[in-house]
């Protein structure tokens, strides 16, 4: 039986870039993708001022009528003092939630009014006692802002995350199935020690690199295969950009093993 992910990042709500039009489009996308999860890996207002946390909350509960949806601030939230807003009108800034079939972890990586990001040790004592608490058999989704690993065509590739190789042993000791990000505008999938780390585009504004172009990403799972599909937001095109199977030289990958118990 096949499970969907949305993720979404970089909404910028305020930004002179950005377009009602493709929230219009990206909303009427995921109604239609029917996703089981969304998650919107940050970034979602500009200058992380009270009139664009009202947009971006509007904006999530629309989301929250699709379905479950979990969101985590970027650095451009907590700007002016902007994660009071986050936490009065979004919700908690770090966050676990269980279900049947899924773990979802949410980390705080922005740093106030600069855009290098970094967990800290006290997140990451937290992150550990949490991991530590999720049943084997969940698969494991670990989502914070900016990036683990570098983007290629950024145009500034090194990873600012400032810890993140303490944050990657860690991850990588409790199994973590996927890691979700978003911050340089640019989708990208790595595969890593059978840890698929996933970075979101942004997906209503018009703040572009390259030739890139607004949009989300849909992670499918799979009894043997985990895809990652390019949503564009603008035009509804589909583009699988990655594909991994759940076995490797008759290995299973430990890759969301709930799947192969139904």
């Amino acid at each position: 039986m096949e499970k969907k992910i949305a993720q979404i990042s970089d909404v910028h709500f305020g930004e002179k870039n950005f377009s009602d039009q493709l929230r219009k489009n990206l909303l009427h996308q995921l109604e239609n993708e029917n996703p089981d999860l969304i998650i919107v890996s940050g970034d979602l207002t500009t200058e992380g001022y009270s009139h664009e946390y009202e947009l971006a909350a509007a904006f999530v509960d629309e989301l929250r009528t699709i379905t479950s949806t979990y969101t985590i601030p970027g650095n451009h939230d907590a700007r002016n003092v902007g994660l009071i807003h986050f936490e009065k009108l979004i919700g908690r800034r770090k966050f676990v939630h269980h279900d049947s079939e899924f773990a979802v972890i949410g980390l705080d990586s922005s740093e106030p009014d600069i855009n290098d990001g970094q967990i800290g040790m006290d997140q990451l004592d937290w992150l550990r006692k949490e991991l530590e608490r999720v049943p084997d058999h969940l698969c494991k989704i670990v989502t914070f802002h900016h990036h683990l690993l570098p983007i290629p065509n950024t145009g500034r590739e090194r990873n600012i995350l400032l810890d993140s190789g303490d944050l990657l042993k860690l991850l990588k000791e409790y199994g973590v199935d996927f890691v979700l990000n978003g911050h340089k505008h640019v989708p990208n999938v790595w595969m890593i020690e059978g840890m698929v780390t996933l970075n979101s585009g942004t997906a209503t504004t018009r703040k572009l690199r390259g030739e890139t172009f607004p949009s989300h990403n849909q992670l499918r799972i799979n009894d043997d295969r985990i895809s990652v599909d390019l949503i564009n937001t603008e035009n509804g095109s589909v583009r699988e950009i990655a594909s991994y199977s759940v076995r490797v030289e008759d290995e299973e990958y430990k890759i969301c093993s709930y799947m192969h118990s139904i």
